[in-house]
Protein backbone atom coordinates (compact mmCIF):
# COMPACT_ATOMS: atom_id res chain seq x y z
CA UNK A 1 0.00 0.00 0.00
CA UNK A 2 1.27 3.28 -1.14
CA UNK A 3 1.60 6.33 1.70
CA UNK A 4 -0.93 8.47 -0.82
CA UNK A 5 -3.42 5.36 -0.06
CA UNK A 6 -2.49 5.31 3.16
CA UNK A 7 -3.50 8.54 3.79
CA UNK A 8 -6.54 8.84 2.34
CA UNK A 9 -7.69 5.69 4.33
CA UNK A 10 -7.07 7.58 7.18
CA UNK A 11 -8.52 10.88 5.69
CA UNK A 12 -11.52 8.49 4.84
CA UNK A 13 -11.60 6.45 8.36
CA UNK A 14 -11.12 10.41 10.57
CA UNK A 15 -14.27 11.52 8.24
CA UNK A 16 -16.22 8.55 9.25
CA UNK A 17 -16.27 9.30 12.66
CA UNK A 18 -16.50 12.70 12.17
CA UNK A 19 -20.02 12.12 10.61
CA UNK A 20 -21.13 9.70 13.20
CA UNK A 21 -20.39 12.06 15.87
CA UNK A 22 -22.86 14.79 14.21
CA UNK A 23 -25.28 12.21 13.64
CA UNK A 24 -25.29 10.87 17.62
CA UNK A 25 -25.04 14.79 18.51
CA UNK A 26 -28.12 15.33 16.39
CA UNK A 27 -29.99 12.81 17.71
CA UNK A 28 -29.37 13.66 21.38
CA UNK A 29 -30.39 17.32 20.76
CA UNK A 30 -33.95 16.18 21.52
CA UNK A 31 -32.98 15.13 24.67
CA UNK A 32 -33.62 17.42 28.21
CA UNK A 33 -30.56 18.59 29.22
CA UNK A 34 -28.98 16.07 31.88
CA UNK A 35 -28.65 18.39 34.73
CA UNK A 36 -32.82 18.94 34.39
CA UNK A 37 -34.88 16.48 35.93
CA UNK A 38 -37.18 14.18 33.59
CA UNK A 39 -40.38 14.60 33.66
CA UNK A 40 -42.43 13.84 36.81
CA UNK A 41 -39.26 13.17 38.38
CA UNK A 42 -39.76 16.40 40.87
CA UNK A 43 -38.01 19.22 40.78
CA UNK A 44 -34.21 21.12 41.50
CA UNK A 45 -35.03 20.61 44.82
CA UNK A 46 -34.44 16.11 44.83
CA UNK A 47 -37.91 15.50 46.21
CA UNK A 48 -37.14 12.30 44.61
CA UNK A 49 -34.21 11.55 45.95
CA UNK A 50 -32.37 11.06 42.50
CA UNK A 51 -28.73 11.92 42.30
CA UNK A 52 -27.90 15.25 40.05
CA UNK A 53 -25.89 14.08 37.17
CA UNK A 54 -22.30 15.69 36.54
CA UNK A 55 -22.62 18.76 34.58
CA UNK A 56 -19.07 20.14 34.53
CA UNK A 57 -17.28 20.41 31.42
CA UNK A 58 -14.26 18.02 30.42
CA UNK A 59 -11.52 19.09 28.32
CA UNK A 60 -10.70 16.74 25.91
CA UNK A 61 -7.53 17.87 25.05
CA UNK A 62 -6.21 18.22 28.84
CA UNK A 63 -6.30 14.34 29.25
CA UNK A 64 -3.39 13.08 27.23
CA UNK A 65 -0.15 14.46 27.46
CA UNK A 66 2.00 15.61 24.52
CA UNK A 67 4.46 12.68 25.54
CA UNK A 68 1.53 10.32 25.67
CA UNK A 69 0.44 11.39 22.24
CA UNK A 70 3.74 11.22 20.38
CA UNK A 71 4.67 8.01 21.55
CA UNK A 72 1.55 6.90 19.60
CA UNK A 73 1.88 8.92 16.44
CA UNK A 74 5.03 10.35 16.19
CA UNK A 75 5.05 14.49 16.05
CA UNK A 76 2.14 15.94 16.19
CA UNK A 77 0.72 19.20 14.96
CA UNK A 78 -1.10 21.32 17.39
CA UNK A 79 -3.86 19.65 19.13
CA UNK A 80 -7.63 20.85 18.28
CA UNK A 81 -10.62 20.98 20.22
CA UNK A 82 -13.48 19.78 17.26
CA UNK A 83 -15.94 21.45 16.00
CA UNK A 84 -19.28 21.46 17.67
CA UNK A 85 -18.00 21.50 21.52
CA UNK A 86 -20.75 23.77 23.68
CA UNK A 87 -20.95 23.78 27.03
CA UNK A 88 -23.33 21.00 27.36
CA UNK A 89 -20.46 18.92 28.91
CA UNK A 90 -19.32 16.90 25.90
CA UNK A 91 -15.58 18.06 24.61
CA UNK A 92 -13.80 16.75 21.49
CA UNK A 93 -10.20 16.80 20.53
CA UNK A 94 -7.74 15.89 17.92
CA UNK A 95 -4.49 15.22 17.67
CA UNK A 96 -2.41 14.72 13.92
CA UNK A 97 0.93 13.73 12.84
CA UNK A 98 0.71 16.39 9.70
CA UNK A 99 3.50 14.67 7.87
CA UNK A 100 2.38 10.54 8.37
CA UNK A 101 -1.97 11.38 9.08
CA UNK A 102 -1.43 9.53 11.76
CA UNK A 103 -3.72 10.69 14.53
CA UNK A 104 -5.67 10.14 17.64
CA UNK A 105 -9.33 11.36 18.67
CA UNK A 106 -11.25 11.51 22.16
CA UNK A 107 -15.12 12.60 22.15
CA UNK A 108 -16.67 12.76 25.45
CA UNK A 109 -20.20 12.63 25.70
CA UNK A 110 -22.11 14.72 27.72
CA UNK A 111 -23.18 13.85 30.90
CA UNK A 112 -26.55 11.02 30.96
CA UNK A 113 -25.35 9.79 27.86
CA UNK A 114 -24.54 6.32 29.18
CA UNK A 115 -26.71 6.05 32.15
CA UNK A 116 -25.47 4.00 35.34
CA UNK A 117 -21.82 3.77 33.33
CA UNK A 118 -23.74 1.63 30.74
CA UNK A 119 -23.06 2.39 26.90
CA UNK A 120 -26.14 2.48 24.88
CA UNK A 121 -27.57 -0.87 23.60
CA UNK A 122 -26.86 0.57 19.97
CA UNK A 123 -23.93 1.64 18.47
CA UNK A 124 -24.25 4.62 16.78
CA UNK A 125 -21.73 3.00 14.39
CA UNK A 126 -23.70 -0.04 13.95
CA UNK A 127 -21.88 -3.73 14.71
CA UNK A 128 -19.24 -3.59 17.71
CA UNK A 129 -17.02 -6.04 18.62
CA UNK A 130 -16.80 -6.68 22.42
CA UNK A 131 -13.65 -5.35 24.16
CA UNK A 132 -12.30 -5.30 28.15
CA UNK A 133 -13.81 -3.63 30.31
CA UNK A 134 -17.17 -2.47 28.72
CA UNK A 135 -15.44 -1.15 26.03
CA UNK A 136 -16.78 -1.80 22.35
CA UNK A 137 -15.21 -1.77 19.19
CA UNK A 138 -16.79 -0.29 15.85
CA UNK A 139 -15.16 -0.21 12.10
CA UNK A 140 -12.69 2.02 11.44
CA UNK A 141 -10.66 1.84 14.83
CA UNK A 142 -13.13 3.65 16.90
CA UNK A 143 -13.43 2.01 20.55
CA UNK A 144 -16.69 3.29 22.54
CA UNK A 145 -16.26 3.27 26.48
CA UNK A 146 -18.13 4.45 29.50
CA UNK A 147 -16.63 7.23 32.16
CA UNK A 148 -19.35 7.37 34.77
CA UNK A 149 -22.23 8.77 32.95
CA UNK A 150 -20.80 9.71 29.64
CA UNK A 151 -20.37 7.43 26.65
CA UNK A 152 -17.03 8.32 25.25
CA UNK A 153 -14.80 7.38 22.07
CA UNK A 154 -11.23 7.36 21.33
CA UNK A 155 -9.92 6.71 17.83
CA UNK A 156 -6.77 5.37 17.20
CA UNK A 157 -5.36 5.88 13.43
CA UNK A 158 -1.78 4.48 12.92
CA UNK A 159 -2.41 1.13 11.28
CA UNK A 160 -5.10 1.25 8.57
CA UNK A 161 -4.69 -2.76 7.60
CA UNK A 162 -5.20 -4.28 10.83
CA UNK A 163 -6.56 -3.91 14.85
CA UNK A 164 -3.08 -3.28 16.34
CA UNK A 165 -4.23 0.41 17.12
CA UNK A 166 -6.88 -1.77 19.44
CA UNK A 167 -4.56 -2.63 22.04
CA UNK A 168 -2.93 1.15 22.11
CA UNK A 169 -7.24 2.90 22.07
CA UNK A 170 -7.66 -0.11 25.57
CA UNK A 171 -4.42 1.81 27.11
CA UNK A 172 -5.46 5.07 26.34
CA UNK A 173 -8.72 4.68 27.53
CA UNK A 174 -7.58 3.56 31.16
CA UNK A 175 -5.35 7.44 30.76
CA UNK A 176 -8.35 9.07 30.05
CA UNK A 177 -10.74 7.33 32.48
CA UNK A 178 -8.36 8.06 35.33
CA UNK A 179 -8.55 11.71 34.46
CA UNK A 180 -11.92 12.40 33.00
Amino acid sequence: MTDGEVRRRARWWRACAAAAVVISGAAACGSAPADQPAPGAGGPSGSTGAATVEARQVDACALLSTDEVTQVIGATGDRAPRAGDSGDGGSSCVWENPDTYHSITIDIGRPGTAVGGTLPAESAYGQTEPGPDGIRFASGNIAEFAVRDRACEIQVVTKVTDDTDQSTAIRLIGLVRDRA
